[in-house]
């Protein structure tokens, strides 16, 4: 990486290899610079920090977002693209615990029904919030939508177009993948 101008600093651990990068001022976008010569190491990245005293603080970050686990890509994972699976292997117990709360309501009904629930709910939720959006992308009707969207509330007790109820239903599925 000092190829590319990058001061680095390596230090190996018995839990993997940590690497250190000032990122310089004088480039327009320097945490591409890193991403971009960081391509094809699978690694964690923490967010940027100020100052020698934070770096154990985004050592820490780094390694939780590698370990989080889940679907996770060939380069470097960023913390901001793991969020959800952070949380949940941070704290397996509860995440069983909400997964349960939230999705077991659905065990009541058949099995079909459930997964075309779920998979209604998963792409919304994957998507821009638009119930059109979600429509076009599953090749149905609107208002097939809002009675999947109404069908899910009534079992769960949850409404995916309501900001913290869709946290929270995102949160369970990220624990039921």
């Amino acid at each position: 990486m000092s190829g590319l101008g990058l001061r680095t600093h390596r230090h190996e651990s018995p839990s993997g290899d940590i690497l250190v990068v000032q990122l310089p001022s004088r480039v327009p976008d320097p945490e591409r610079l890193v991403l971009d010569a960081l391509a094809h190491v699978a690694c964690g990245l923490s967010p940027r920090v100020t100052g020698l005293a934070r770096v154990p603080h985004a050592v820490r970050l780094a390694s939780a977002t590698v370990r989080a686990g889940g679907a996770a890509p060939a380069g470097p994972m960023r913390l901001e693209d793991r969020w959800l699976e952070v949380f949940v292997a941070h704290s397996p117990e509860l995440a069983a615990e909400l997964a349960e709360r939230v999705l077991g309501p659905l065990e009541s009904i058949g099995a079909v029904e459930r997964k075309r629930l779920l998979e209604t709910v998963r792409v919304h939720l994957a998507g821009d919030g638009s119930i059109a959006d979600t429509a076009a992308a599953l090749y149905c009707h609107r208002n097939t939508v809002q009675h999947r969207f109404a069908r899910f509330r009534e079992l769960t007790g949850r409404d995916v177009r309501v900001p913290g109820d869709a946290a929270v239903v995102a949160l369970a599925l990220r624990v039921r993948v």
